[in-house]
């Protein structure tokens, strides 16, 4: 049994300031080249030192962490096991 893992992030990218996740990136490149244009964020807050001088008391709390065998945590109709409908 190879086992599994389970890892929670919370960061701040000096080195691409997440563009690569929802903004253009490579910085340079044309957005019209494929795969360039990620997301429509121009990029301008995501700084670290921006982001830390302005949400200097931003939290965040992880809840309803489930684990388990893929996908034994959620029934057929994708609801996660035990949720109330109401």
């Amino acid at each position: 049994d190879r086992g599994m893992v389970l890892a929670l992030s919370i960061w701040a990218d000096g080195a691409t300031e997440m563009r690569w996740l929802d903004a253009q990136f490579p910085v340079g490149e044309s957005s019209s080249r494929p795969g360039v244009l990620r997301g429509p964020c121009d990029g301008s807050t995501s700084n670290p030192m921006y982001l830390r001088s302005e949400h200097a008391d931003a939290t965040v709390k992880y809840m309803n962490i489930r684990y388990g065998e893929i996908g034994s945590t959620v029934s057929p109709d994708g609801r996660r096991l035990g949720d109330i409908i109401v």
